[in-house]
């Protein structure tokens, strides 16, 4: 059986200041390693090219491929990594939308380092001890 010590983090979102700032928190956790894209069709094109990750975190409102098509595509490839999809919609029904559609998780744009760990550690089952 193969170990692997890192756990692996596919960020998609189009604003680099939402790169900077999940950058930033999650490089101070021991064992996360976060790979950035800015569009779905770059998050599509890695996984299509074998990159596997333990956790996608997707934004919902992107140019060009926005994240429920990216979502969609993404199951439909067979893409079984959870996703905790990002964005500033607040309605229930886009909410449950997403869940529906396959995303493990819902994150509330703005957020903070506890609400971030808190969905990952949902999403994938796993407890990081982060600095705050």
């Amino acid at each position: 059986m193969l170990f692997r010590s890192m756990y692996s983090i596919l960020l998609v979102d189009d604003l680099k200041s939402v790169h900077s700032f999940v950058k930033s928190l999650l490089g101070k956790t021991v064992g996360i390693q976060t790979t950035s894209v800015f569009n779905g069709r770059e998050a599509l094109s890695l996984l299509k090219q074998g990159k596997s990750f333990d956790l996608i975190l997707l934004d919902w409102e992107m140019p060009e491929l926005n994240g429920p098509e990216t979502l969609r595509e993404m199951i439909d490839f067979g893409v079984k990594t959870p996703v905790v999809m990002m964005t500033t919609k607040n309605d229930p029904a886009d909410i449950q939308r997403m869940i529906e559609l396959g995303a493990a998780e819902y994150l509330m744009k703005p957020f903070t380092v506890d609400i971030l760990f808190d969905k990952i550690e949902m999403a994938s089952g796993k407890a990081f001890t982060y600095a705050a």
